[in-house]
């Protein structure tokens, strides 16, 4: 897309949003054992980058997600993006998991993503801990919306300003 000042002069394409908050849809799953791993969103706020998912035990009924597993986010060339928080909310077998990083300068248009262990716990007859070995992993597209005249295109994911 080109934007025209008013003189009719046109201006480079614009660049996608930087400082406007965006969000895209992920929806990729990884299936490994007994665990069913979907990462929903990614949102982009001031100085955060958040991706969101569902952790989801199968098969057996009395297991539970223990801890919240680390999702390990990098960057193309291998550098990985610094994890500052993580929540859990568990609903039984399902758990809804947040992940929020440091945003890095420039967002690429592809990240990977990588969960190395899972850790369970059974609830039947007490509490007993059990670890799952991964990777579950990821790659997935990011494509934030892109700006004309100050509005975000609703055909690019975003909404008007």
């Amino acid at each position: 897309m080109l934007k025209v000042d008013p003189p009719g002069r046109p201006e480079e394409p614009t660049s996608p949003t930087t400082d406007l908050p965006w969000a895209v849809a992920l929806n990729v799953t990884d299936d490994r054992d007994e665990i069913t791993v979907t990462l929903l969103t990614l949102s982009v706020v001031d100085e955060l980058l958040r991706l969101t998912g569902l952790l989801r035990v199968r098969s057996r009924s009395e297991l539970r997600i223990a801890t919240i597993p680390s999702l390990e986010l990098d960057l193309p060339d291998g550098t990985a993006v610094r994890l500052l928080d993580a929540r859990t909310q568990p609903h039984g077998r399902v758990s809804w998991v947040s992940w929020t990083y440091d945003r890095p300068e420039i967002i690429p248009d592809r990240l990977e993503a990588r969960i190395d262990r899972i850790e369970l716990e059974h609830r039947v007859g007490g509490t007993a801990r059990v670890e799952l070995p991964g990777p579950w992993t990821f790659s997935f597209s990011v494509r934030p919306p892109t700006t004309v005249d100050g509005t975000v295109d609703p055909d690019r994911g975003g909404r008007k300003a």
